[in-house]
């Protein structure tokens, strides 16, 4: 069975458009994941998670869209970012394509947090207002953590970019792109003087988190927030296949579930 749409005709994608009115459509980012992890962990797991629980789903799948908002990490050799602007355009202009031919239901499957939320979130709202189709936006590293919070990091150590659950889970999809060998912890910089780094854009002041963006290696010379020393491929494939097991759920749900009426504009006096 075809599910990816760049794979079929434009007959098949008709027929798959009467067979259920949902696409995936994958999102990730090209930046600096530590000296040990491929630039290119989001855009791995966004294309890897869309294709199995496209297959298991019978869902249709669309390319992997390769670039997101990576703008404090661009002095890291390999990032790629493009503006939120540009990517609010394309997905704007993907989304309604999709829609034209009759697809009501998009999933964004988002590896890659940052600006990719927010753009696809004002996306979301601006279409399913003018449209009434039903978006969701889903991002996927941000659920491993949530579905295995007891296994997302080993014991004692605090998750993070370049640390786990990246780590663990590039060490189970792409063993060969992982160089433990390069695999180090530094603790973070603490510019601000008062308050206590946990990434380059959170910071923690009188036991309150609070977010002051700044560049990452302002923070961290590796582009490591978190310790990846630790990481395992056995920890790495528990956290993917539970990983996977709830998307297929969210994506049988989503596809049938009735889509609320579309509410009429109405005027603020």
């Amino acid at each position: 069975m075809k599910y990816y749409i760049h794979e079929m005709s434009w007959i098949e994608v008709q027929q798959a458009i009467k067979e259920t009115d949902t696409v995936i459509v994958p999102l990730g980012a090209l930046e600096g994941h530590g000296p040990h992890n491929p630039v290119g962990c989001c855009f791995i797991l966004a294309h890897e998670t869309a294709k199995l629980v496209g297959a298991k789903t019978g869902v249709p799948v669309t390319p992997t869209i390769p670039f997101g908002v990576s703008k404090s990490f661009q002095n890291f050799p390999g990032t790629i970012s493009v503006s939120s602007e540009t990517l609010k355009e394309l997905v704007r202009e993907v989304s309604i394509s999709l829609i034209h031919h009759g697809f009501k239901r998009i999933i964004f499957f988002s590896a890659h947090g940052g600006g990719n939320l927010p753009a696809l979130s004002e996306v979301s709202e601006e279409l399913r207002e003018r449209t009434g189709a039903l978006f969701a936006v889903l991002h996927i590293w941000g659920l491993v953590s949530q579905i295995s919070p007891n296994i997302a990091s080993a014991p004692g150590v605090r998750g993070g970019h370049g640390g786990d659950p990246t780590t663990s889970v590039m060490l189970y999809l792409t063993p060969e792109l992982v160089d433990m060998q390069q695999a180090r912890w530094v603790p973070l910089k603490q510019p601000l003087e008062g308050m206590t780094a946990e990434s380059h854009s959170t910071f923690e002041f009188k036991k309150v988190k609070i977010t002051v963006p700044l560049y990452t290696e302002e923070v961290s010379d590796l582009g490591v927030i978190a310790d990846p020393t630790k990481a395992s491929k056995e920890r790495g494939e528990k956290l993917f296949k539970a990983l996977i097991d709830y998307l297929v759920d969210f994506v049988q749900n989503f596809k049938t579930i009735k889509i609320p009426e579309h509410p009429e504009q109405r005027l603020i006096s």
